[in-house]
């Protein structure tokens, strides 16, 4: 093992969590050639990127395992469609600009995780080739990923003409996201959701109606992206109005770069679109196992992390 800093409690328990299935992955036959993908949930501002950029440093220099990580926001409607989007669904304030379900191309992000797995399947494959014929090439096992830029557009956001290659070997997929992990309701509990909302609650901010379009949309997450999924990893913060002052953090950072970003007004308003989501589905995701239903064996497979104000864990929760 190379020398490392001490890791931080945060990364310790997240790199384990992610060894242990990793091992246990790889002992089943089926499927030793594909890469583990790792789903991570995460409020705005909560430090999502940076404990993966982490993750991917420390597994390869602990493991020697090859990280890759994207985001669901990489995956984002170019600004071009996000304003047909709007114009589309006009009056919808949910819909306006990025970030909800329904902001997000679906079908690129399934290909980009399906094209992910299967150079890892080729890649496997070759080396299988070479310790029988004893030779070994690699030809076209690259894999682009998209990646957004958020200070385009005066904060409105595009995503970027770079992309990133990524080239084998993939031993683990992490992707990130706010939303990733929310399951659609039916039509009677988010009608007993709005019902029972307080005036002051941030459904109240919408008509059902709007509310009704993000939540049919949610299905096509779950149909698309979540069956790739092996394990899944949410934090939680203790207070969730934490994520005004960590999204303001991290838009003040981004302005440090040189780089155009949102006033502290746009700021709240944009933070303010995702309150009715978190106050719909983050309940079920924080107490219940996302793989319920789904497999005989699921206990072991998601981890959630409560931090307090300092991003610091407080509490582990292994279901």
């Amino acid at each position: 093992m190379r020398n490392l800093r001490q890791p931080s409690q945060k990364l310790e328990i997240l790199s384990n969590f992610i060894i242990e299935n990793y091992n246990k992955f790889r002992k089943k036959s089926n499927i030793t050639n594909k890469p583990l993908i790792v789903g991570l949930n995460g409020i705005q501002g909560c430090g999502k990127t940076t404990i993966a950029n982490e993750l991917v440093k420390y597994l390869k220099a602990t493991n020697d395992l090859s990280v890759v990580t994207c985001s669901i926001d990489d995956f984002l409607l170019t600004y071009k469609d996000q304003c047909k989007l709007a114009e589309k669904n006009f009056g919808n304030k949910l819909l306006e600009f990025r970030g909800q379900p329904g902001t997000h191309d679906i079908l690129l992000g399934k290909q980009i995780l399906q094209e992910l797995c299967d150079v890892q399947k080729k890649y496997s494959d070759l080396h299988e080739k070479l310790e029988e014929e004893g030779s070994l090439k690699f030809s076209n096992l690259s894999v682009s990923i998209p990646s957004y830029d958020k200070s385009l557009n005066n904060g409105r956001g595009d995503r970027s003409p770079n992309w990133n290659v990524i080239l084998p070997p993939i031993h683990i997929i992490l992707i990130d996201g706010w939303c990733l992990g929310f399951n659609h309701l039916s039509s009677s509990k988010l009608k007993e959701a709005y019902d029972n909302a307080s005036s002051c609650s941030a459904l109240k901010s919408h008509p059902i109606s709007h509310l009704e379009i993000i939540n049919e949309n949610l299905k096509q997450y779950e149909e698309n992206w979540y069956p790739f999924l092996d394990i899944f990893i949410c934090i939680e913060a203790e207070d969730i109005n934490y994520v005004y002052q960590w999204r303001l953090e991290q838009e003040h950072n981004m302005k440090k770069t040189g780089k155009n970003g949102m006033s502290d007004e746009q700021v709240k308003s944009f933070i303010d679109r995702y309150m009715p989501s978190y106050e719909l589905y983050l309940e079920t995701l924080y107490n219940e196992n996302f793989f319920s239903g789904n497999f005989k064996e699921i206990y072991g497979m998601h981890l959630k992390l409560l931090l307090n104000r300092e991003r610091e864990i407080i509490k582990v929760t292994l279901f």
